[in-house]
């Protein structure tokens, strides 16, 4: 049912048969999730012709509206300023996370790693048009060296309060990013991690079982450490799905504990 006066924003993609739009074409989804409800005219504007150009470029393979969703209440409703990002892709999550430091007025809030240039340029030219350079930074470099770790501790100049993994999905890979990135966290920081599920260990190109496998067996390994999975069991994009509707799945870790007094 359409509400009062509520713009058509996101709703435009609900018949878009594109594989990116599928949150929108599920049932009930004919509404603007907060995500977009949020922004201002100019902000949607950026995030309208960032659809349009990606779209007609093909460079596809951002989160879609569940993950972005669930970050959204996670930073505006603790106000998390200092954020890591383990794979920019072409810039999605990026401005949408850079529209929430900003709203909450956290510059420098995010920092966002690639290792490939050319999407690592994309990004930055998104964010300046943005006008969100004063809030994330791009940084190019593999997410398993301890240099990108240091160059991310450097920024904050202490440790990160959330950190998002998405990068290459590669089981080895992952737990490597894991061992190094999870005590850098703040203590009572949160390790979100993409793509845990069943469906998405075909995103492995090395085939050795994925995100799945390597949360797994990082959580048998550090049985301190407080985790969920989210959809981990989901095998395709098939309906019905559960609660969570991310066929890919998300995995949450948090790192217990008590933070010293300031």
């Amino acid at each position: 049912m359409e509400l009062p006066n509520e713009p058509i924003r996101s709703r435009r993609w609900t018949q878009d048969d594109g594989p990116r739009y599928w949150w929108h074409r599920l049932p009930g989804m004919d509404f603007v999730p907060p995500i977009y409800s949020d922004l201002t005219d100019a902000e949607w504007e950026i995030v309208r012709a960032w659809y349009d150009e990606t779209d007609e470029s093909g460079v596809i393979g951002e989160c879609a509206v569940p993950l972005i969703s669930l970050l959204h209440g996670l930073v505006m409703g603790n106000r998390i300023a200092r954020i890591v990002q383990l794979g920019t892709c072409s810039g999605y999550s990026s401005l949408l996370l850079g529209f929430m430091l900003r709203r909450i007025n956290a510059p420098n809030g995010l920092f966002t790693l690639d290792i490939n240039p050319e999407l690592c340029a994309l990004t930055r030219r998104w964010l300046e048009r943005a006008g969100l350079t004063n809030h994330v930074t791009v940084a190019e470099g593999n997410s398993c060296a301890a240099s990108s770790l240091a160059a991310a501790l450097e920024h904050f100049g202490t440790e990160p309060e959330l950190i998002l993994l998405d990068s290459s999905h590669e089981y080895c890979a992952t737990v490597e990013e894991l061992d190094l990135w999870y005590p850098a966290l703040q203590i009572g920081g949160l390790l979100v991690l993409h793509d845990v599920s069943s469906f998405a260990v075909d995103f492995d190109v090395t085939a050795q079982g994925g995100v799945r496998r390597a949360l797994a067996e990082w959580r048998e390994q550090h049985p301190a450490a407080e985790a969920i999975c989210l959809n981990g069991e989901s095998r395709s994009m098939a309906l019905p799905r559960p609660l969570y509707k991310d066929a890919c799945g998300v995995g949450i870790i948090h790192k217990p504990g008590v933070p010293a007094p300031a």
